[in-house]
């Protein structure tokens, strides 16, 4: 009986949930999806949603709308570094990337906040008149420490043909 009752909890712990949530953006006519760690706390915004970390410290959000919206995302996302008194330093770095299967931009922002030197990410690529619009907001050493989960983050963005 106890060789059993082991074998039955060894199977229900594989059957256990999986360690991430999936989500499609936007929920009604999807342009992709992404897969985001079970311990990082999300909620939904506009166009898309935005989650955190599990210690608060790195920000992240995936919205999507039509390529024409693009002025007015550019447009909320200074808003909202204003009301996070996120202020930019310098001139971005601008990079080419590859997300989720479309080459886009990433351009990083060094910056300040309440807590001092930090970066502000924004990434962008199109896909059939959608615009995918990520913005990751941390310091350097809080990037690191949540380094794995951003790059699984990152990965899993697969776009919707």
């Amino acid at each position: 009986m106890r060789l059993f009752c082991t074998a039955v909890a060894l199977t229900l712990s594989f059957a256990a949930p999986a360690w991430a949530r999936n989500f499609a953006f936007p929920p009604s006519n999807p342009t992709a999806t992404v897969s985001i760690p079970d311990t990082w706390k999300t909620e939904a915004v506009e166009y898309g949603f935005e989650a955190r970390s599990p210690d608060n410290d790195v920000y992240l959000s995936i919205e999507t709308a039509s390529a024409k919206a693009m002025n007015k995302m550019l447009a909320d996302n200074m808003a909202w570094m204003k009301r996070n008194k996120i202020s930019v330093t310098g001139k971005p770095k601008e990079n080419d990337v590859n997300l989720g299967g479309l080459q886009g931009k990433m351009q990083v922002f060094p910056a300040k906040d309440e807590n001092g030197e930090t970066q502000v990410m924004l990434i962008y690529a199109e896909s059939d008149q959608r615009l995918i619009f990520i913005t990751l907001w941390a310091s350097e050493d809080e990037q690191k420490s949540n380094d794995k989960d951003i790059n699984t983050i990152m990965n899993s963005i697969k776009t919707i043909q």
